[in-house]
């Protein structure tokens, strides 16, 4: 699901004045974990910890939903179908968002459906990600957080497959 972009800087809304409010592209000052890799699977805590983002934009506060602790993972992508799962306490409810290379300022990938949450980005370039685990205040709890990829099949791949249906023979 992609969520609509607002633009580099986001606006916040003070009395009656619109005040802009610079995302922090890099995660910069925030505790990055990591890093994710395809096939790993890690469990989490979001008890105690900072928050430094709101959900959908980085690094800033913009709703004020995601007021809770978040944790912050670099994912180190190959390339190819891309699915990552979070699966909450169920006395907690963390949300899952997915900031792609090419913008790290909001997420447009994302899933807050309740104790088991997926984004799945189909063709994912290979690159650095970032999978931020979100919370509201009070809903602070265990996770666990895992990666898959459904690798594009390389040139080798479809040979191979070529080969054995080429030499497969026939029973009569």
């Amino acid at each position: 699901m992609r969520f609509p972009a607002v633009g580099v800087a986001a606006f916040a809304a003070v009395g009656s004045a619109l005040i802009p409010i610079s995302a922090r592209a890099d995660f910069t000052g925030q505790t990055i974990l990591g890093p994710l890799t395809p096939g790993l699977s890690i469990a989490g805590d979001l008890t105690g910890t900072s928050d430094d983002n709101d959900g959908f934009f980085s690094g800033t506060h913009i709703f004020d939903i995601w007021d809770g602790g978040d944790d912050v993972y670099s994912l180190v992508w190959p390339g190819g179908d891309m699915t990552v799962d979070l699966i909450s306490d169920p006395f907690g409810d963390a949300d899952l968002f997915i900031y792609r290379p090419s913008d790290l300022d909001e997420s447009g990938d994302y899933s807050a459906a309740g104790t088991f949450d997926t984004v799945s980005i189909p063709g994912a370039v290979a690159g650095t990600y970032y999978v931020v685990i979100d919370t509201t205040a009070g809903n602070e709890s265990p996770y666990e957080v895992s990666v898959a990829n459904i690798p594009s099949p390389g040139p080798a791949a479809i040979l191979a497959v070529a080969a054995g249906l080429g030499t497969r023979r026939r029973r009569r």
